[in-house]
């Protein structure tokens, strides 16, 4: 094959894999998420959304917090960002998941939590998070409807008994 047409269809081909990745949270699902989030958070922790997109999580993060914010549209790249917080909230682009998941672990001093579908937490991923000392505090799961599969709204923290905990809670109502 000619090295320029392989490089124009491998170009095309990561583009559209990169607009695949652009799936903004709704804000009812935001709040929702936010809301489960809550007992785990201190007022002055802080709170970071390093996918911002259109800042549904961001502008439903408690008033009291502070808050930090990136989104590569916007000219600001978590990947090259050097903030430090208590906690992540976002819902990252999943084909970059293996490119993001050390650099959301070394940013986060007491957690984080991240909207996947049900194909992201595998168990070797799973291994590797809990190597890096951190631990499944809750899952949350639903559907929305526009999205691929089932959403699961995972809350990872630093525990010291080292253990994940089973507390599952599904929503009943589905997002459109």
């Amino acid at each position: 094959m000619n090295t320029k047409i392989g490089n124009k269809i491998r170009y095309r081909d990561k583009e559209k894999r990169l607009e695949k990745d652009k799936v903004y949270t709704p804000n009812q699902v935001a709040i929702d998420c936010i809301a489960h989030t809550l007992p785990f958070i201190e007022d002055t922790d802080i709170l970071f959304e390093p996918f911002a997109g259109k800042d549904d999580f961001y502008n439903n993060f408690p008033k009291q917090n502070p808050k930090e914010w990136t989104e590569i549209d916007r000219g600001r790249d978590f990947l090259e960002s050097n903030i430090k917080c208590d906690w992540i909230i976002t819902n990252p682009p999943y084909s970059i998941w293996n490119n993001i998941i050390d650099k959301i672990m070394s940013c986060s001093n007491k957690g984080f939590c991240v909207l996947v579908n049900n194909l992201t937490i595998t168990p070797l991923r799973l291994k590797y998070i809990n190597d890096n000392e951190f631990y499944i505090s809750f899952i949350y799961y639903f559907k929305i409807w526009k999205w691929f599969g089932y959403q699961f709204y995972y809350i990872f923290e630093k525990r010291k008994d080292k253990q994940n905990l089973l507390f599952l809670k599904s929503n009943s109502k589905s997002y459109y």
